[in-house]
């Protein structure tokens, strides 16, 4: 099924929807996207097929994303922060709504656990981490160009080899050692992986690399002494994490929210201010789960206005790290004295989840 079949056709389907994010947390500004998540149902005759049903269903950018009803369970047993706060959602984000998730939200206080504040915990620093990756990016950006698998690659030179240099056996870059791959033939070296003999074929060669990966060819053996020209080393790993951490920059810059971005690349900020902004709130929510036995969605008063000041720059990065670790330190005092079981009981969810299916399809035959 389609995100468009979802919506459209098969709207039926959806047990409930509401606009999430910033414009749910009370920290939107004039930039802000806006997402929307919800929750579908399935027939459990789709799970009988050998092809199982999508588990959810988003957009590109995963701005709008729908999980299914199973997803959700699945999730929420596992105190995942972004699909606990579903069952809070203020009134005033909520599109759609149905008897099931209605019966969820009754429901929900099943799903307040320890667990549930050590998941907002780690989320939250996990955030510092994505923010200092992000920060990466904005100071070291990518060419567009793709990193070349000859700039991966060092040779030791038949000379080197013969000890006809005045330092032996050093690889040098292939531009150095005077080496054109497109005019070579390789053959593995025997017990020494990534290393590769090398042989000067001029223009009878078909080259070493064809696509993304070097072509081993046969020598013949009256070829092997007057053709050979060292031996090749090449880091493929290298080459392809590079061509990850490439793949990845330019992904980020064509689906990035531009403005988000202004303050670091014009260096005003050291510093993801989104990304920090989101630590502290999932932390100030973790702490209201040991408290008050629930998860904050809509922020208000002083503790709205600090994650704007955090979003807006306000602060300086120690700073922020220090409220990150002072609400921290408050949430592992707290946890062991919370009145909250450590984790869900399993048994009780599947049985939510077989309830919740039934009552849908009675409702909708």
């Amino acid at each position: 099924m389609t995100l468009d079949q979802l919506t459209g056709i098969h709207r039926w389907r959806i047990l409930f929807e509401c606009v999430s994010g910033s414009r749910a947390y009370g920290t939107a500004n004039a930039d802000s996207d806006t997402d929307i998540r919800g929750i579908y149902a399935q027939p459990p005759a789709a799970f009988m097929a050998l092809t199982p049903p999508p588990a959810l269903i988003a957009d590109e950018r995963h701005n709008t994303v729908y999980y299914s009803l199973r997803r959700t369970l699945e999730l929420l047993a596992a105190a995942n922060p972004s699909i606990l706060e579903l069952l809070y959602m203020p009134n005033d984000c909520v599109t759609v709504d149905t008897p099931e998730m209605q019966r969820l939200r009754e429901a929900r206080a099943k799903f307040i656990t320890r667990q549930c504040a050590d998941t907002h915990v780690g989320y939250a620093f996990s955030q510092i981490k994505k923010a200092r990756g992000q920060n990466k990016w904005i100071n070291q950006p990518k060419p567009e160009a793709p990193p070349r698998k000859e700039d991966f690659c060092h040779v030791l030179t038949r000379d080197a080899l013969a000890g006809g240099q005045s330092v032996p056996c050093r690889p040098v870059s292939l531009e150095r050692g005077g080496i054109d791959l497109g005019a070579c033939h390789v053959a593995r070296l025997e017990h020494a992986p990534d290393v590769f003999r090398l042989y000067d074929f001029g223009s009878a060669s078909r080259g070493v690399f064809r696509g993304d990966t070097i072509a081993l060819e046969s020598i013949p053996l009256d070829q092997e002494s007057p053709r050979f020209a060292g031996l090749l080393i090449y880091n493929e790993r290298a080459w392809r994490q590079a061509m990850d951490d490439h793949r990845n920059y330019w992904t980020w810059r064509a689906e990035r929210n531009e403005a988000r971005w202004r303050q670091q690349e014009s260096g005003e900020l050291d510093y993801d201010a989104k990304n920090l902004m989101h630590t502290i709130r999932l932390l100030l929510s973790g702490e209201s789960i040991l408290l008050h036995g629930r998860p904050i969605v809509r922020f208000e008063g002083e503790a709205q206005a600090l994650l704007l000041d955090v979003r807006a720059g306000r602060f300086r990065y120690d700073e922020v790290m220090r409220m990150a670790e002072d609400i921290k330190a408050r949430c592992e005092a707290l946890r062991d004295r919370a009145d909250l079981p450590e984790a869900v009981e399993i048994a009780s969810v599947e049985k939510l989840l077989r309830e919740l299916t039934h009552a849908w399809e009675q409702r909708c035959p």
